[in-house]
């Protein structure tokens, strides 16, 4: 017995079962350890390939976004679309490169269709991108909503990345008025004989030649209360020097009080939106919250110049001008003689104040708290498009929104709009509502 406990208690030779036990243990894991790093490589380059994808597709959106910008009618790019099937965007091909690069370095492929597909079990319609109501099905090949999809896969090796955007085009709120109120309030007051507002469409650079468009009232208000306002301002004062489409015989022109009147289609909110939109992106800016932003013979370097900050825009290169006053009265002081600008001027939260001579092709916009347009003086100031006055503040009539005198001339000119958007035009009236990616 005694030999057997002894046997069983002789540990001589475990080291060696332990140490092959332990060396069989750390190859395998050596062994697992070598093969995932077989595949690092391969991970590595996955990852470094859809990282490059997706930027290809990124050029697509871009480039995208560069053919619709040279494209004026949307409604173009969408030959041979379909609700859930885009056509090829305009300017490029399938499987493009990128430019200045060749195919090895990844392609993409940009297709663009309208906001019309109803949605699926495992893809939202479209309105959920668009933020806006879905075109009808029949539109496929029309765009009602100045809102496209656009849809890039990039292409690197096996890889690929795709980016699904909103493009949406900023356009002109409809306006229906030489002079329109769409805000709060609609205080004015008109003095002596020699001023002008004419809805009936104006041909540009002339008083009494008739445009192609149809005519639109001579003043519209946004709240209905505000009309009396102004018909009463108008009665002790030269009604006949407002004339435009007529409330009472449809389809005919009137003057005075019966082409004042109240438009829904021009709403407040609508042109705040337009603005803040596009104010980022003015060609000229000017600060006048410290006090009135003085300025003479506005346009005098245009012929030398087109961008120089004096030139506020030609017919040929319209400009978007956006002053910034400051809520108490300050704004821009255009004085002088001052040859014609074209384009889009906005001044936000202050007055406009026009003397001497001025010209001016295209919409001016003067929105937010504590606005005002005032003409006086003398010299001759004659406005081709529309303005429009949007006070968002209802300060009684404390402030007067328009205040004409003098030799004011506001002509409603479908030219002189048509003019100034189809000159801006490109991407400064394109931007980007969504993104996804996948």
């Amino acid at each position: 017995m005694t030999n057997v406990r002894t046997i069983a208690r002789d540990e001589r030779g475990i080291a060696l079962v332990v140490a092959l036990v332990t060396l069989l243990t750390l190859s395998a894991l050596v062994l697992a350890f070598l093969a995932m790093s077989a595949f690092e490589p391969q991970i590595s380059a996955n990852l470094a390939a859809g990282t490059q994808a997706r930027y290809v597709a990124e050029a697509g959106v871009e480039a995208a976004f560069d053919g619709l910008a040279l494209t004026p009618n949307w409604n173009d790019a969408l030959v041979g679309a379909t609700c859930s099937t885009g056509a090829l965007a305009p300017n490029t091909t399938a499987n493009m490169a990128v430019a200045g690069m060749t195919a090895a370095s990844g392609t993409f492929t940009v297709r663009v269709r309208n906001d019309c597909f109803t949605g699926s079990a495992t893809v939202s319609a479209d309105n959920v991108l668009t933020g806006v109501a879905l075109e009808a099905a029949g539109n496929a090949n029309t765009d009602g909503n100045s809102r496209l999809i656009i849809t890039s896969v990039g292409a690197v090796g096996n890889a690929t990345r795709t980016i699904k955007v909103v493009m949406r085009k900023l356009q002109l709120p409809t306006i229906n008025a030489a002079l329109a109120f769409p805000g709060l309030n609609a205080d004015v007051d008109f003095s002596g004989s020699a001023f002008t507002i004419r809805g009936i469409d104006t041909a540009m650079g002339s008083e009494t030649t008739n445009g192609s468009g149809n005519p639109v009232l001579g003043i519209s208000v946004g709240v209905a209360a505000n009309e009396n306002l102004v018909d009463t301002a108008l009665a002790n004062n030269q009604q006949n020097s407002v004339t435009g489409l007529s409330q009472t015989i449809p389809g005919t022109t009137a003057v005075g009080s019966s082409t004042v009147g109240f438009d829904t289609q021009l709403t407040s909110s609508a042109v705040t939106d337009f603005v803040n939109a596009l104010k980022g992106s003015a060609d000229v800016k000017i600060d006048a919250t410290a006090g009135d932003f003085n300025i003479q013979n506005v346009g005098s370097t245009c012929s030398s110049n087109v961008n120089d900050a004096a030139c506020w825009g030609t017919n040929a290169h319209p400009k978007v001008v956006y002053v910034k006053g400051n809520s108490l009265g300050s704004g821009v002081d255009i004085s002088g003689s001052s040859s014609a600008g074209t384009g889009i001027l906005i001044v936000e939260n202050g007055t406009l104040d026009i003397t001497g001579n001025f010209q001016w092709n295209g919409p001016i916009i003067v929105t937010g708290t504590g606005v005002k347009v005032r003409y006086h003086g003398g010299g001759n100031q004659s406005i081709w498009g529309s303005v429009i006055v949007n006070e968002l503040a209802n300060d009684g009539s404390t402030n007067l929104e328009a205040d004409i005198a003098g030799n004011a001339k506001m002509f409603y000119s479908t030219e002189a709009i048509n003019t100034v958007m189809n000159g801006l035009g490109g991407r400064r009236m394109m931007s980007l509502y969504s993104w996804q990616e996948q």
